[in-house]
């Protein structure tokens, strides 16, 4: 069986718990994720990905942090009914293998105006280190 279609501005679900080093959370979520590899993902590769959430109203209590994230408004997708931030200070890297485990599920793509957006904070970000915005070929 091939793996899904993952290239930069498709939206994944998949389980998030604390076997993946960046997890910060007590308890596993499924997570909706945008993938943002440079180019498209073959079998044996790491998946470059931002998270996203509809639990936005921390972050509008710290505006130092609002230039390295993108809002969307409500319903500007099907799989973003609520207002959801896409948060680019910090790239999360998994193999294909692992995500497939953890119920990867395909939910669609982002406009390639959105994708455009999202380049440019993400190229802009403060916090993203820079080895990842050249991996990433935001630099």
């Amino acid at each position: 069986m091939g793996i899904p279609d993952l290239h930069r501005g498709v939206i994944f679900r998949a389980e998030h718990d604390d076997s993946y080093p960046f997890w910060g959370e007590n308890e596993p979520r499924s997570k909706l994720c945008l993938v943002f590899n440079a180019d498209p993902v073959r079998e044996a590769d790491d998946v470059h990905y931002f998270l996203a959430t509809s639990k936005i109203a921390k972050h509008r209590e710290s505006p130092s942090i609002l230039s390295d994230v993108l809002i969307l408004p409500p319903a500007s997708y099907p799989f973003f009914p609520l207002e959801t931030l896409i948060d680019f200070r910090s790239l999360c890297v998994v193999s294909v293998e692992k995500l497939l485990t953890k119920r990867l599920t395909l939910r669609g793509v982002l406009s390639p105006e959105d994708i455009r957006r999202c380049e440019e904070v993400a190229a802009k970000a403060r916090i993203l280190d820079n080895r990842h915005k050249r991996l990433l070929r935001l630099r």
